[in-house]
């Protein structure tokens, strides 16, 4: 009798939410004209943007807070999308990643958010992420979808 009712159930419940639309298929019209319905196997790749945060002196400083912004096309225009953040360690290193597209322009911000506590007050900066750069570390199937790339990228930030 229990067997019974849940598959009832299942069919009524499965028949409600075909009547209402509901799905497994992605029609985003917002992305579309870009890049087609985004489906299984699409060409994401991994990024890693990494590299070390320096004063004038060449010094490394730490406490720099580094993050991602990626411009994202659309019918209107573009979208930006605040991504991955960290904050540069001892030896002024930072580590970020992204999982996404090649051909969305992306950019590196960097500040300082703790003022005089790592050796001054600097001047925040903002970088290109050269795609040119990118070196491949690894590389997970024949056609190159799905791989993984690395961007060092250092930076000299200024004194205010």
């Amino acid at each position: 009798m229990k067997v019974r009712i849940n598959r009832w159930y299942n069919a009524v419940l499965t028949a409600l939410l075909s009547i209402f639309g509901y799905g497994c298929s992605s029609d985003d019209t917002d992305y579309a004209p870009m890049y087609g319905v985004v489906m299984y196997g699409a060409p994401a790749t991994e990024f890693q943007v990494k590299g070390q945060v320096t004063d004038e002196a060449g010094m490394p400083v730490q406490g720099i807070k580094t993050s991602l912004t990626v411009f994202v096309p659309t019918i209107d225009g573009q979208i930006a999308f605040g991504l991955d953040s960290v904050q540069t360690d001892d030896s002024g290193q930072y580590l970020l990643k992204y999982y996404g597209f090649q051909s969305d322009p992306m950019m590196l911000v960097v500040e300082d958010i703790d003022g005089e506590a790592n050796g001054g007050e600097f001047q925040s900066d903002t970088l290109d992420i050269d795609f040119g750069k990118a070196v491949k570390v690894i590389d997970r199937d024949m056609d190159g979808h799905g791989a993984s790339y690395e961007i060092h990228q250092d930076i000299k930030l200024n004194k205010k």
